[in-house]
Order: structure tokens, then sequence, then C-alpha cells
């Protein structure tokens, strides 16, 4: 059995860097999930944390991954 974990990036093409962005640990069900949440967060974190000049000036874009994670079903820990 897997669920889905989702890391985050926050993003500037004018220094060529990402820094990871801490959220709250989250567990998926699925892929569709995961990344359903990975696109309405980006939205919400670029709309409410930064002003849109913010956003052009710096060139800011965000990142997210969904990964796997494997549920050992026999012993209900994480593998």
């Amino acid at each position: 059995m897997f669920n889905y974990v989702i890391f985050f990036w926050l993003c500037s093409v004018n220094v060529t860097q990402c820094h990871q962005i801490k959220i709250p640990k989250q567990l998926f069900v699925d892929h569709y999930d995961c990344v359903s949440y990975g696109y309405r967060y980006s939205t919400n974190l670029l709309e409410k944390k930064f002003k849109r000049t913010e956003v052009n000036r710096l060139n800011l874009f965000t990142r997210f991954t969904c990964t796997e994670k494997r549920k050992d079903v026999e012993k209900g820990k994480d593998v």
C-alpha cells in the first residue's frame, strides 16, 4: 500500500535558486489528490504571501513533487 507525500520549493528565476518550503506534513491517498493539492497550495501561496509586484520583480514560482511513501500493511508502519 502506498501513500503520497508532497515537497515544496519557492524559486526565483533571477537568482536561479529554490528554497524548500516547510508545510504541515500531509499524506495523500493517491497521486491525483497530491498534485491537486500542490497546485492549489502554490496558487494560494503566491496570491496571499506575496504582492504582484514582488512575484513579477523576483520572477517567483513554486515547484513541488509528489513522492510515493510505502506503508507496511502488516505492521502499519512507514517504510
